[in-house]
């Protein structure tokens, strides 16, 4: 086993103390904690702990371990995610209740919580303030709104006998911590993505070192990406590192990326402060490319990226569009579906599963004359009540046809109901005739220009413009685009081109990746710390096994993270 590794790697594994593995992108770590792992169960009195922070991740590790240990091994491994191992911990004797509350509970108890306390707030904006407490050891200053909400949400939880996600690591910590819950016998504790640890992720390996096992941290705090989960990144790795004495072993050969590539990602990571020394080495040597792009328009953009790498996906190679946010994908995609390129939209909805997107496909085909039903929703878009419908209905029946505004008013509408009623069916007479004489431009024009004057929200626009903007690279009647676009190309197949973002691409890696809008205000985003920000462009350059093209549209500055690439 040993004899596959280099010397950096081997080290880490034949340790026999506490440790640090400082790996960065490419550097085998998957192999070296597989490898050290298996050695140490070849010790009949090893008991082994190996932590990741998914389940697939698990899985994974699982599976390279087992390979390389003797049958016997796999009851002395003890692996899973943080949780999971918490988890087990809880449903031990003298353990805490442990009936895990599902997404549905913790939703309809938190609305019942907000509601009965009068916080004008949503379940979905209560929930990151809720794990942050928990993250902090249950820890809130009291009287705050976040601790009336906090105590007022863990007494709902207990009433109905669970506890959540959150509190398995919580209740684990604070069960060692008081003597309650004993940690587990491990001889060694191996955690992956250690960058990645929150405090009390933190915490449970410090109690697992201090009750005698030897820990083996692996990460690097060039890829902690996740301070806004509360992630320790460089400063959690110094502290275990200073706090337990530990070796620190750097593993710097990349077997991922070209020389170039690294090269333009390693000189952009050193514009950081706060970071471990790292020298990295591309053992695949020169032979890469990176290039830096400009275009007029994120459409011009996103036609030359998959154009780009359309022929190398035909040659059946591996190919990625990385973006900083999911939606600056929105074009990407509706260039994908227009050159008939198969594609799996990775991280976020497809633009057409939307309910704007959705909505506008069905007033579409009404238009064209191919559905007849479907009038309510978009109606109900324009503002129109459920009541306001019923009344139109029981005038008219399932069809609705255009009224004299008088009827309507008669049968309950207000008059600016009416109006707006009447001023609908009227466009809708309007763009069945354009659609008669093929001028499905101009119709497609008007749905677009009416739906975004009811639209609310930045979201509803940006979906609404996204979906017209798919529509309209397309050719022939509504009908025939929508059934082309509803055949579900976007799945993970072999051979399709990804579109994810930069945090998605985390642990992944292609032979040709584009990142698209490398632009100031785009990357870094002003509302997260520059460091992180750096860190973050600095995965997603590392993802790249053969060549990197980086894009920006003309009308932005380039990302000050370009120039530091030397490649602006």
């Amino acid at each position: 086993m040993l004899d596959g590794l280099n010397p950096q790697q081997r080290e880490v594994a034949e340790t026999r103390r506490h440790c640090l593995a400082v790996a960065g992108p490419g550097a085998g770590k998957t192999k070296t904690i597989a490898t050290k792992v298996a050695l140490l169960l070849s010790d009949p009195e090893s008991l082994v702990g190996a932590v990741t922070f998914s389940k697939d991740a698990a899985v994974e590790m699982r599976h390279r371990i087992l390979k390389l240990s003797s049958p016997d091994a796999k009851r002395r491994l003890v692996d899973g995610t943080f949780h999971s191992l918490a988890f087990r911990q809880l449903r031990k004797p003298g353990g805490a209740k442990c009936d895990i509350a599902s997404d549905g509970d913790r939703t309809g108890l938190l609305a019942r919580v907000l509601a009965e306390h009068g916080f004008n707030w949503k379940v979905e904006e209560a929930v990151p303030v809720i794990e942050k407490i928990k993250t902090n050891f249950g820890r809130v200053t009291a009287g705050t709104q976040e601790a009336v909400l906090y105590n007022a949400y863990q007494q709902a939880l207990e009433r109905n006998g669970k506890i959540d996600f959150q509190d398995m690591l919580r209740l684990s910590v604070a069960g060692m911590e008081s003597g309650d819950i004993k940690p587990y016998a491990f001889t060694d504790l191996i955690v992956d993505e250690f960058q990645d640890t929150d405090p009390l992720q933190y915490r449970w390996v410090e109690l697992h070192a201090m009750s005698g096992a030897h820990v083996t941290v692996v990460g690097d705090d060039d890829q902690s990406i996740y301070g806004f989960r509360a992630a320790l990144g460089f400063r959690g790795m110094e502290n275990f590192a200073s706090s337990f004495e530990a070796r620190r072993v750097v593993l710097g050969s990349n077997y991922r990326c070209r020389d170039e590539i690294l090269s333009a990602a390693d000189r952009v990571i050193r514009n950081n402060v706060d970071r471990i020394p790292k020298r990295l080495v591309a053992e695949r040597g020169a032979g890469g490319a990176v290039q830096s792009q400009r275009f007029d328009d994120e459409y011009a953009d996103a036609v030359a990226a998959v154009e780009a790498l359309q022929p190398k996906l035909a040659a059946g190679q591996s190919c990625a569009i990385l973006a900083r946010t999911n939606r600056i994908l929105d074009p990407i995609e509706s260039v994908c579906r227009s050159h008939g390129v198969n594609y799996y939209r990775a991280s976020g909805q497809s633009v057409l599963n939307r309910p704007q997107g959705a909505l506008m496909c069905n007033l579409l085909e009404i238009v064209q004359g191919t559905k007849h039903n479907g009038l309510d929703a978009v109606l109900a878009h324009s503002g129109m009540s459920t009541g306001d419908l019923s009344a139109i209905h029981r005038l008219m029946g399932a069809t609705l046809v255009q009224q004299q505004k008088k009827e309507l008013v008669a049968i309950g509408l207000s008059e600016d109901t009416a109006t707006a009623y009447r001023g609908f069916m009227k466009r809708l007479s309007e763009w069945q005739a354009l659609t008669s004489r093929q001028a499905y431009s101009l119709a497609l024009e008007g749905v677009l220009e009416w739906m975004l004057g009811y639209a609310k929200g930045d979201t509803a626009i940006r979906a609404i413009q996204a979906t017209y903007d798919v529509i309209s690279r397309l050719n022939g009647p509504f009908n025939d685009r929508i059934e082309f676009l509803e055949r579900d190309n976007n799945k993970p197949v072999e051979g399709a081109l990804i579109l994810t973002t930069m945090h998605s691409s985390k642990g992944l890696e292609w032979d040709h990746v584009w990142i698209t809008r490398a632009e100031e205000g785009v990357v870094p985003d002003e509302k997260s710390p520059e460091s992180e920000e750096r860190r973050l462009f600095y995965v997603a350059m590392t993802r790249a096994r053969d060549s990197l093209v980086i894009s920006t549209i003309r009308k932005n500055p380039v990302s000050r993270f370009v120039i530091e690439s030397e490649r602006s």
